[in-house]
């Protein structure tokens, strides 16, 4: 039952953010609280542990992504390669910013964010 509603999931983020433009992160994120809740994970991690699993998924789709439209010639490489290390460093202080915070805040400050 859990792997049919995570593909639910998986799917209608992508709709969503196909027609709309927003990242399925700020789709995923809530519901994957919502269904760790559910699941009677630990409140002081189902926050991190969500924001970490979309973040997972969000690989193979940029991947595929980067794929598709370097085939179409769309990808200004030398820019790539300096915006790699700004978005390796800023993933790094965003992950231990993000461990210093308390579960229940940070669903709060996701929530700010996605208004």
């Amino acid at each position: 039952m859990e792997f049919v509603l995570y593909l639910l999931l998986g799917a209608c983020a992508g709709v969503l953010a196909g027609l709309f433009g927003v990242g399925g992160g700020i789709i995923i994120v809530p519901v994957l609280v919502f269904s760790f809740t559910l699941q009677g994970f630990d409140a002081s991690i189902l926050t991190h542990l969500a924001v970490g699993t979309s973040l997972a998924t969000i690989v193979f789709t940029s991947i595929n992504a980067v794929l598709e439209h370097h085939r179409r010639g769309a990808v200004q490489w030398p820019i790539f390669a300096w915006m790699t290390v700004g978005i390796l460093l800023g993933a790094g202080i965003g992950a231990k910013t993000a461990s210093l915070i308390q579960g229940p805040q940070l669903q709060k400050i996701i929530g700010v964010f996605a208004l």
